[in-house]
């Protein structure tokens, strides 16, 4: 079995929004964490990005959109030396009492 580390999006790796990141122009990196990404890539980890995007399930963004700034975001952990195995996100509202909703174990 491969350890993972799974670490939350918003808030963590990309500074969180109140109206939600609906494009890669809102999308602003948190300071110091490309370097923490590179120093992880250093590590014999299964690395995970995890998200709660119910901004898909309102309406406000499409699973395109999302999907385009995920691709974008590991470009840009790539090439400050980081590295991303796999970006799992969750499209439901809070109310749609879904499990794949973190943090609940369906997520991962």
């Amino acid at each position: 079995m491969h350890r993972a580390v799974f670490i939350d999006r918003d808030g963590v790796i990309c500074r969180n929004r109140n109206d939600h990141v609906k494009s890669w122009r809102e999308f602003v990196f948190i300071p110091g964490a490309l370097e923490a990404m590179a120093r992880l890539a250093s590590l014999d980890l299964h690395i995970v990005i995890i998200t709660n995007q119910a901004a898909i399930n309102r309406g406000l963004i499409s699973t395109a959109v999302v999907e385009d700034i995920h691709a974008r975001m590991v470009r840009a952990i790539e090439a400050a030396g980081g590295r991303v195995d796999q970006v799992v996100y969750c499209p439901h509202r809070p109310d749609e009492n879904c499990s794949c909703r973190k943090p609940r174990p369906g997520c991962c």
